[in-house]
């Protein structure tokens, strides 16, 4: 009898590991079959998977290897510090575990999902897409790029929550002003700022005021190159004077800018960080209180 018991229970035993788990059904379709109830109006349907902050993520990464591979969790907030594991965690998302990627070290990294399509429908946020507008005193924020410009680079602060700016399309890209890319890819990225009213200022031919778009590549870099750069168009030249000074000549003017725009195809990788401005060139940036500016950025394949 007591042979017959534990042939029952190993039989009930290896059953149990081979057979499909239903939840809310009585007949699974798979190894786990979660059926919603769409029905029930009070009763909320989905999957909710472990949450962590980054920092809290990476506190773990010891504890991921291969036989972790393919562990899905949701991080809340980006880290503030990485390791080789977590260099990809700079925004909030379902971050997928693969054991298998070099991280630079030895293998294993975390991923972002992808959080929709590539081009962005109605008013929702599809593969990183962002949209804002910006009117009136926009606050730029100043940066010696020397490495590339000779005079400060003028950037819009991506993270404001000032009247000036309206964003039409939120993306959890934007992290400390910058557009955070969230995957290898093709862009269209389109940005256009214009100033609507006369200026004094001193023009420097050696560098003429501008719109441009400035990247850091990854998520270690602290050096900025050149994306793109297009010089203001229908600069208007009024009551031109021309003092000598030694080594060079100056030219003191009043001037109208219209619009310096940027609107093309670019080839990007996952956490490239992009800034948006204006170069400032001779003009007094303190002066150009009449503002407006558009920025929208997509994933297109």
């Amino acid at each position: 009898m007591k042979k017959r018991y534990i042939l029952l229970a190993a039989f009930l035993l290896s059953y149990s590991i081979s057979a499909q788990v239903g939840i809310n059904t009585e007949n699974p379709r798979a190894t786990l079959d979660v059926v919603g109830k769409p029905t029930t109006t009070t009763v909320p349907d989905g999957f909710i998977p472990p949450r962590l902050t980054g920092d809290e993520l990476r506190a773990k990464s010891a504890a991921y290897g291969s036989a972790q591979n393919g562990s899905i969790v949701y991080v809340t907030q980006p880290a503030t510090i990485t390791d080789p594991k977590t260099s990809g965690v700079l925004t909030r998302g379902l971050f997928l575990y693969d054991a298998m990627e070099p991280n630079g070290v030895d293998n294993g990294t975390w991923q972002l999902l992808p959080d929709g399509p590539a081009v962005p429908t109605g008013g929702t946020s599809g593969s990183g897409a962002y949209a804002a507008k910006f009117r009136g005193n926009i606050g730029l924020l100043s940066l010696s790029l020397s490495n590339l410009f000779s005079t400060s680079f003028n950037y819009i602060p991506l993270n404001t929550t000032s009247v000036a700016a309206t964003v039409e399309i939120p993306s959890s890209q934007i992290n400390n002003n910058e557009y955070v890319v969230p995957s290898d890819g093709l862009y269209h990225i389109n940005f256009s700022f214009r100033n609507g009213q006369g200026i004094s200022a001193q023009l420097l031919s050696a560098n003429p005021p501008g719109v441009a778009i400035t990247k850091r590549e990854g998520t270690s870099a602290t050096t900025s190159t050149l994306l793109d750069y297009r010089e203001f168009g229908g600069v208007n030249l009024l009551d031109v004077t021309i003092p000598l000074v030694v080594g060079s000549i100056n030219l003191g003017v009043n001037i109208t800018l219209t619009q310096g725009q940027i609107s093309h195809i670019y080839q990007l990788k996952a956490n490239d960080r992009l800034r948006f401005g204006l170069v400032q060139g001779g003009l007094n940036v303190s002066l150009l209180n009449d503002n407006s500016a558009e920025l929208s950025i997509y994933k297109i394949n």
